[in-house]
């Protein structure tokens, strides 16, 4: 469609009409100075200044001029004001219901604002008034094709190519019709016809490469855009579809450097910087990306799909808090653009606020009830709240309509896991990889499922797949943090401490500010029995003014490992002073346990029983300390019957039962507790003290040779195996 008239048919129209009178006043001669001005602006592109010198024009005695109020309706267009732009239309039509330009300016008003019907009457009109008015029958041919009229459409350039079949406008527009009805080998050959009438026809070859494009011959359609640069080097358009192609045939260097010369040429141009950040994205060059969507927005901040964008390049940074405000610019913008619905959901859930994501979820599928998208997202979030069968539901639907995105396999998957169908689960994930072999999450997942199904070697393997992913995001992208931290948290499963370190070392070289990083880095000093570089680590965090409640916290375990008891209760106070986190004082209450301070640890303990299912346990522990045993043992079965730590939950209760003399009881629950974990030596070794206390020695010394083989350092079990081979020796003889 063509931007209402174009500028050098209006000021020619200008030229013909602005007749002087001699004696004309002052004020009218300075109205149509203004005027003038205004055409010059209009010209230049400046359209919010040609408004007001034609509004000036008017206020200066031109209130009766056509012109004047259809050059307006032309910069009001031009600034996408279509409503504004009717009514100087109207107005001008009011002076001159003969005068064409206004009914053809007006149909692109209406085409403008998708009222077709209406554009095509205007268009009728213009071509009543004048038949060999070309433009009209050219912009009533797309409108046409707007209201699915393909064929009447065709027909209409057909008829116009009858007459001048060496017309290059009209197999142009030709092209641009089949284009828009998706026929695009038809268009290419329109776009040719008009290039070999015109061969230095600039917008037929960027539309040629636009067909091929869309078919898909990204070397072909290059070819066409370098046409179109042969005609004219300083085409920005030309240039920056050309990146964009190349973009899609993944060659990156060459794509930016065609950006480059787009926005040399007019740093202003918004495509041009649009698609440099969409490229940058797609490289996992985030923080580029951030910069050119920025730059986009200051050219024009009434975009939905720069402020989604932008949003999106923090959200896969990690950074979720951050990108909501611009997920809500977009919808302010456009409020039924669902896509930014669904993804302040989206970085709501992965906050872990399930509830509240629900709602944007909701309003995406309002808008767009076969989302695929938000159909699985919201079954995420409904999994995560402990709805997995409507949540697997609606993820399912979600697969009907795209079997191809790896993301809903992956929370088929997590949905899968969240019911305990592990082999499920696994397949799932195996779909998702298979359609994204990078999906690093998905391999850290896989590998956990392998663990769980007692796979530990595969397990591996898909551990070091993910931090073969992870290592390459970060060769293209060495400043993504948000890979940094995934591969910190990763080297870590991996049990490499050292490699973790230097990665969270690399987080605080760039950024000091980031907290988590030095959180991390302790975790990872902790894991690998540096307890006191861990609290010297945090130590600086805190020099260096980094004291949130995380920081403390973590400080405050760092102590604990340590053993510095007191200064972890201190920093623990110190952090729940900030924020009323159960896990603060589920930590506090442990150093309290290690101080045998057992009521205490209780009267801390119980002010989060409710907000966190491992507060139980914890409470358990002390009540058998203080020989409160009954009050222990129910609060254990809280603990096995929630189920998150299951296995301690039946240890403990059968360390109770030993100490109330009740060790078939005992031995009982460790049965129950090896059932649900027999890799842990401690266990065994509980085992076969019952089973000496119940004058069992040769089955107990069986299961203290068990304990022995799960961790050969385990000196209590090999005491008591050397002692009852001692015994048994010592009696044959």
């Amino acid at each position: 469609m063509v931007k209402a008239m174009g500028f050098v048919q209006l000021l020619n129209v200008l030229v013909e009409t602005v007749n002087s009178k001699e004696g004309e006043s002052e004020d009218l001669a300075k109205g149509e100075e203004e005027f003038l001005k205004g055409n010059i602006l209009c010209d230049e592109g400046r359209y919010e200044e040609a408004v007001v010198q034609y509004q000036a024009s008017i206020k200066l005695g031109l209130e009766d001029d056509k012109l004047v109020h259809n050059n307006m309706g032309v910069a009001y267009d031009s600034l996408g004001h279509h409503e504004k732009a009717l009514d100087n239309y109207r107005a001008a039509i009011k002076l001159d219901p003969n005068y064409e330009v206004a009914w053809y300016n007006m149909g692109n008003a209406f085409s403008y604002l998708h009222e077709y019907t209406k554009a095509i009457r205007c268009y009728d009109k213009a071509l009543h008034l004048n038949p060999g008015y070309r433009m009209a029958e050219y912009d009533k041919g797309l409108a046409l094709a707007q209201l699915g009229k393909a064929r009447k459409a065709l027909d209409t350039y057909e008829d116009i190519l009858k007459k001048y079949p060496d017309d290059h406008i009209a197999w142009y527009r030709k092209g641009i019709l089949l284009e828009e009805i998706g026929r695009f080998l038809e268009a290419t050959e329109a776009y040719r016809r008009a290039t070999k009438i015109r061969p230095n026809f600039l917008d037929a070859w960027n539309g040629m490469g636009n067909a091929l494009y869309a078919m898909e011959s990204y070397e072909q359609a290059i070819d066409s855009y370098d046409k179109a640069i042969d005609v004219d080097p300083e085409n920005e358009e030309a240039w920056n579809n050309k990146g964009f192609t190349y973009f899609m045939l993944g060659i990156y260097d060459e794509a930016l450097s065609c950006y480059d010369k787009a926005l040399e040429i007019n740093p202003g141009y918004k495509h041009g910087w649009y698609n440099k950040g969409y490229t940058f994205h797609g490289m996992d060059r985030l923080e580029e990306a951030i910069g050119c969507y920025e730059r986009a927005l200051e050219i024009d901040n009434e975009d939905e799909v720069l402020w989604n964008n932008l949003g999106n390049a923090l959200y896969n940074l990690g950074r979720y808090e951050e990108s909501l405000p611009y997920f809500f610019e977009a919808i302010e913008v456009n409020p039924d653009y669902e896509i930014a619905w669904n993804n302040i959901g989206n970085a709501l859930d992965k906050m872990g606020r399930h509830e509240e994501s629900i709602q944007f979820h909701d309003r995406s599928l309002e808008i767009k009830p076969d989302f695929d998208y938000a159909l699985y997202a919201k079954g995420h979030a409904l999994a995560n709240l402990g709805r997995p069968e409507e949540g697997l539901e609606l993820i399912n639907e979600s697969l009907e309509l795209n079997p191809n995105y790896d993301h809903s396999w992956f929370a088929k998957a997590e949905t899968f896991e969240i019911m305990g169908k592990i082999e499920e689960a696994r397949d799932a994930l195996n779909n998702s990889l298979i359609l994204n072999p990078g999906f690093e999450e998905a391999w850290v997942f896989r590998g956990e499922l392998m663990a769980e199904m007692g796979n530990y070697e595969e397990a591996q393997i898909c551990l070091s797949e993910a931090l073969r992913c992870l290592d390459f995001i970060l060769m293209m992208s060495p400043g993504n943090i948000h890979a940094q931290y995934e591969k910190g948290d990763l080297l870590i499963k991996l049990g490499r401490y050292k490699d973790a370190v230097a990665c969270f070392d690399a987080i605080v070289d760039t950024d000091a500010e980031q907290e988590d990083a030095w959180v991390k880095r302790a975790d990872a000093l902790s894991n690998s029995g540096k307890h006191t570089e861990a609290v010297n680590s945090l130590n600086e965090a805190i020099d260096n003014g980094l004291q949130s409640w995380k920081v403390w916290f973590a400080y405050g375990r760092s102590q604990h490992l340590a053993g510095d008891l007191e200064n972890a209760l201190e920093a623990f106070d110190k952090a729940y002073s900030m924020d009323d986190e159960a896990e603060i004082l589920i930590e506090k209450s442990k150093v309290l346990y290690e101080q045998k301070k057992y009521g205490q640890a209780v009267s801390t303990v119980d002010k989060v029983l409710d907000s966190d299912k491992n507060a139980h346990l914890v409470k358990a522990n002390c009540l058998r300390e203080l020989g409160k045993h009954k009050e222990a043992l129910a609060c254990y079965k809280d603990v096995v019957s929630n189920g998150s730590v299951e296995d301690l939950g039946w240890f403990g209760m059968a360390l109770t039962y030993s100490r109330m003399g009740k060790h078939r009881d005992s031995l009982r629950c460790l049965d129950m507790a090896i059932a649900v974990n027999d890799s842990c030596g401690e266990y065994w070794y509980e085992k076969g003290r019952a089973l000496l206390k119940l004058k069992n020695p040769a089955k107990a010394l069986r299961y203290f040779e068990v304990a022995l083989e799960i961790d050969p350092d385990f000196e209590e079990a090999s005491k008591e195996i050397r002692r009852l081979r001692s015994r048994s020796e010592g009696s044959t003889k």
